[in-house]
């Protein structure tokens, strides 16, 4: 059974931007990831998951932030992948419709 995590599901963009020890998901469409995308963001769409789960670039113990549009994808990302094992994983909050123009 996987261990329960105790981080919120939610960290803020702040928060996320200050770690260099984090893999960033992104999990928007293809077209949205080609329009923009944080630096060293890794490209894994929402509805890709569970197919590419055997091949994911993170390991269960490391510590991973997702994100998407809103955060609405990225929260179920993250809930998901609590649900398989990945104890440190979180949604950033906001989005990227939220900070990206700013920060890609």
């Amino acid at each position: 059974m996987a261990e329960l995590c105790n981080l919120p599901i939610e960290i803020s963009f702040a928060d996320a931007t200050n770690r260099n020890d984090v893999a960033i998901i992104d999990c928007r469409s293809t077209e949205e990831f080609e329009g923009g995308h944080l630096e060293k963001a890794i490209h894994v769409p929402l509805q890709h998951l569970s197919i590419r789960i055997d091949d994911f670039p993170c390991d269960c113990a490391d510590p991973v932030f997702i994100y998407c549009r809103t955060g609405n994808r990225s929260h179920t990302f993250a809930l998901y992948l609590r649900s398989i094992g990945f104890t440190k994983c979180q949604s950033i909050a906001g989005g990227y419709a939220n900070w990206g123009d700013s920060t890609c």
